[in-house]
């Protein structure tokens, strides 16, 4: 008999048997968009808007509330649906090392002081509001691209 003591957590997230849900959050100030730097893979050390996990029995929108919070100290409301994003990253033989379905929210500060700033998490190596003309400055995932695309902000 296994004791659960012994048992070591597996990582769902690299090559996954199934597609995974992510949520993630555009928060903008000033003709800004808040982005944060990924400390973990998929695309460490690359800038991303704040996300995660959707969670077993979490709804799509509290969790991106959620991980607004969780990653830049930001009490946010989701305000509307900005866009959804297949992410597909394959190892270098060809087998689907990630795979997420990325659901993507336009989100309002509803608390705090309007010129706070983000405070990242130990999740993420920095935080910031980047303004838009300079979005491309800044080595960003693919998945972000392609929705700052698919809204026509800063490509």
């Amino acid at each position: 008999m296994v004791d659960k003591k012994d048992l070591k957590p597996f990582d769902l997230r690299k090559y996954p048997i199934v597609p995974l849900v992510g949520v993630g959050v555009l928060l903008t100030r000033d003709n800004s968009l808040l982005l944060v730097k990924r400390k973990f893979d998929p695309d460490a050390g690359y800038w991303a808007i704040p996300g995660g996990h959707l969670d077993l029995g979490e709804r799509v929108e509290i969790a991106a509330e959620r991980e607004a919070y969780e990653e830049t100290g930001f009490i946010v409301k989701v305000s509307k649906l900005a866009g959804i994003i297949d992410k597909i990253m394959y190892d270098e033989s060809g087998k689907v090392e990630y795979h997420y379905v990325l659901i993507n929210y336009f989100v309002e500060q509803i608390e705090g002081d309007r010129n706070q700033q983000p405070v990242p998490n130990s999740d993420a190596l920095d935080a910031k509001f980047v303004l838009f003309d300079d979005l491309k400055n800044y080595t960003l995932t693919e998945s972000l691209i392609e929705l700052l695309k698919q809204l026509k902000i800063g490509y």
